[in-house]
């Protein structure tokens, strides 16, 4: 079966990884090129770029793809909606592959956050040296947050050009920007809190292999608080990687 894999992350790429073994003509389409070379290092075929509607419209129908995967992160909302409204309108097959989440026990070091201005009043309260582990997509939205306008902000984000460009277009200078490429170890985490002299950490549910639960070891080693923003609530069903590929070739 042709399939199009909506990828970038770790385990996406290991979902299209177990699929092209199986036989399956895979594509894997990611938003940065970074996302593409490690897809193509693994022997996987990849395509990089942000598209909208139109052009994954194009994508799907020059490339006569049988359906579409959408193993992207838990909190591309948009890419989700705009992927799963493209099969309903081609009449094609759409399934969703979401990473597993990650159930912490309460500990009064973990503040949970609907959203990033309830997220940035949580943090705002909590501490002044503030790092956002939370990718540099949403920085525009952190930064216009009146909560956090007198606090002192880090950000830790992939090391590329385009994104450390974004940063400094943000207002954020060298000493505030971490650029570094995960999975990060708790170990190498607390040593960065200590060195930063961070007081609050904020961070996405990210599940098992997001690295959340290393930054929650962390911050309760160190004693420091952490916001984490909530998933977006989805219909999703969570199911093992196996289940996964067997409801897909079920559509043969």
């Amino acid at each position: 079966m042709k399939l199009l894999v909506l990828a970038g992350t770790e385990d996406g790429r290991e979902l299209a990884d177990a699929l092209r073994r199986r036989g399956h003509d895979i594509l894997v389409s990611t938003v940065t090129s970074y996302g593409a070379d490690l897809a193509q290092e693994q022997g996987l075929q990849a395509r990089s770029g942000a598209m909208d509607a139109q052009a994954l419209i194009d994508l799907v129908e020059g490339g006569g793809f049988a359906a579409i995967v959408d193993a992207t992160h838990p909190y591309a909302i948009r890419v989700k909606e705009i992927s799963k409204k493209v099969c309903e309108e081609r009449a094609i097959p759409y399934m969703c592959w979401q990473r597993s989440s990650l159930e912490l026990e309460e500990n009064p070091l973990i503040h949970w956050a609907e959203d990033v201005p309830n997220a940035a009043v949580r943090a705002a309260k909590l501490g002044h040296r503030i790092l956002l582990t939370t990718g540099s997509n949403a920085l525009p939205e952190w930064v216009s947050q009146s909560a956090l306008l007198d606090k002192r902000l880090y950000v830790r984000v992939l090391p590329t050009s385009e994104v450390l460009a974004r940063c400094e277009l943000l207002g954020f200078k060298p000493n505030q920007i971490i650029a570094a490429q995960g999975p990060f170890s708790q170990e190498w985490d607390e040593a960065m809190f200590k060195q930063l002299r961070i007081e609050v950490v904020v961070a996405k549910e990210s599940g098992k292999v997001g690295g959340t639960l290393e930054k929650v070891q962390a911050c309760q080693r160190l004693n420091i608080p952490l916001v984490i923003l909530k998933r977006p609530v989805t219909d999703v069903q969570e199911i093992s990687l196996a289940q996964f590929i067997k409801r897909l070739e079920e559509l043969q």
